[in-house]
């Protein structure tokens, strides 16, 4: 959702960010492929910090400890999904007591019992 943040209607509530996801942009923007690919990720990267100034929460041991027993159900249904870090994300959000926003609702469907997803609006 990040990525297409000048596209997104965010949510009236207060957005919060985790540390995991900016560990994902990171990895987009270190992976680039290409200088141009690179400052167009660089430059959503600082979008986004700007947009939100509040610092990007840490996963911390609510949130691991959340984390797992969310990915030890996921295992039960598809294993290679347990330890991605979409459940990580789960686990933050459902740490925190927190809607999670995304456009992969799919990606979310065996924690959506314990984590509201919320799919946002485009502009």
């Amino acid at each position: 959702m990040l990525i297409q943040i000048k596209d997104v209607r965010l949510p009236s509530e207060d957005v919060v960010l985790s540390a995991l996801t900016y560990a994902e942009l990171r990895f987009g923007v270190e992976g680039a492929i290409d200088a141009r690919a690179r400052r167009r990720r660089v430059a959503d990267l600082a979008r986004v910090n700007a947009m939100f100034p509040t610092p990007w929460l840490s996963f911390d041991q609510n949130a691991a400890e959340s984390y797992a027993r969310l990915a030890a159900r996921v295992a039960t249904r598809r294993a290679s999904h347990a330890r991605s870090t979409d459940i990580m994300l789960a686990g933050h959000a459902n740490a925190l007591g927190a809607k999670l926003v995304t456009f992969n609702a799919k990606d979310f469907e065996l924690v959506a019992d314990e984590v509201e997803i919320v799919v946002p609006e485009r502009r």
